[in-house]
């Protein structure tokens, strides 16, 4: 009788035999897998996967690299030419770098992983053997160097130092751009000439938010227009030339270490917001031919005591002196309306309106705060608005015209007698 026994099933091999029998390639998952498998034939025909790649690739790398350097370098151009955040380059610069490293991210092995998936019934040598005779080398030290130049050897070599640009104006040239350099950045002085012309102005926003300290201007500079130092938080003095006759709105916005202007005879307009928040400014007296100071125009200026209007002046806008440290106070009679909070907050003990005062309002919370002890209205104003001497908490006595129309509260919590004449 025959025996029927199976033979005994042979026992497994030890862990370890078991992964020397099976490859360890298959120890994957199945993406692993083939990528594992394309890149041990790419070996085999002599393609280094980590020294060669693909034309087709390396074109696409190339063309991407020199779109982006160029754009590194035009960014940066751009923030040192025209002084905006060097915080928001550096974000720019880091964006257009993360979309460079996107496309230097394409290489053969993600290239044939998908081809062999599309075609998933032909040979892997079919698929792969045809694409590698498009071997080139794998250039991204070079294309490394490229970007590192645009974005760090050109800039340097560009703005080592300052540079000041210049346009042809009517009357002789203006400064249109300064680009900052990375020495050489606290001090300027601006030529009386260049190229035979003499500079005769400053055009907007040529200078805000640099690190200049200490600037001179020539005396041909007729004119400076808005913005042209806003922000400047390290400048401590300028001159202001002889022959300049306009200042431009927020010219010295925010000039917060400004120590002193002096006002040229030649000066005849200052524009809103021109010198607000220049907290350590001291001024000259204003020029007599000057007929306008813009709204804001030294708002916040704590370290201004006394001021002295021009005699042409017709109007003092919103805001003017608020906030100011001034102690005595002469209205020329040019003026005819102080405007909304022009003296807010003052320190003004002392008010007086010039003999022949052709005033007709005083704007709302005009000397709120102030510390008048009495007031002699002109007979020539027509209206005092709301809270025009509101808290005044010294003013004992306020002569106002009959014919003067007085707001509610234009001396609410103020103890003073109103007396009308």
């Amino acid at each position: 009788m025959a025996d029927n026994t199976p033979p005994p099933i042979p026992p497994l091999p030890p862990k370890n035999e078991a992964q020397q029998v099976i490859d360890p390639l298959f120890m994957n998952s199945e993406s692993e897998i083939l990528e594992g498998i394309i890149t041990r034939e790419c070996e085999k025909a002599g393609f280094d996967t980590s020294k060669h790649t693909l034309a087709q690739f390396e074109k696409k790398k190339m063309t991407a690299t020199f779109i982006s350097a160029p754009i590194n370098l035009i960014i940066i151009v751009l923030f040192r030419t025209f002084h905006y955040s060097d915080w928001a380059a550096l974000v720019l610069i880091a964006i257009n770098f993360m979309i460079w490293r996107k496309f230097q991210k394409s290489n053969t092995v993600s290239f044939l992983k998908a081809e062999i998936m599309k075609r998933p019934r032909e040979k892997f040598s079919d698929v792969i053997a045809p694409q590698l005779f498009d071997k080139c080398t794998d250039k991204k030290w070079i294309r490394l160097i490229i970007l590192a130049a645009f974005t760090v050897l050109i800039p340097v070599v560009m703005f080592l130092n300052p540079h000041i640009f210049y346009e042809d104006a009517d009357n002789g040239v203006h400064v249109r751009f300064y680009t900052e350099g990375l020495i050489n950045n606290t001090e300027l002085i601006i030529p009386e000439t260049v190229d035979g012309k003499p500079v005769t102005g400053i055009r907007g926003d040529v200078f805000c938010n640099t690190a200049l300290e200490n600037v001179t201007l020539p005396n041909t500079i007729e004119i400076i227009r808005g913005y042209a130092f806003s922000g400047c938080s390290d400048l401590q003095t300028i001159n202001l030339p002889e022959n300049l006759k306009s200042i431009g709105g927020y010219a010295f916005y925010e000039c917060t270490k400004l120590e002193k202007v002096v006002f040229p005879e030649s000066l005849s307009y200052i524009g809103g917001h021109a010198f607000q928040l220049c907290e350590n400014l001291v001024i000259s007296p204003f020029p007599q031919k000057m007929d306008s100071i813009g709204g804001y125009a030294f708002e916040d200026c704590s370290n201004i005591h006394e001021i002295f209007l021009p005699e042409n002046i017709t109007e003092i806008h919103a805001f003017c002196f608020h906030n100011t440290r001034v102690k005595t106070l002469t209205i020329p009679a040019s003026v005819e309306r102080i405007g909304e909070q022009a003296f807010c907050n003052t320190h003004i003990e002392e008010l007086v309106f010039e003999e022949g005062s052709k005033l007709q309002r005083i704007g709302s919370r005009a000397f709120f705060g102030t510390r008048i002890t009495e007031v002699e209205i002109p007979p020539s104003v027509k209206e005092i608005r709301g809270s025009a001497f509101r808290s005044c908490f010294m003013l004992s006595k306020a002569l106002v015209p009959k014919d003067c129309k007085v707001a509610e509260k234009a001396f609410k919590d103020s103890p003073t007698e109103i007396i009308e004449y």
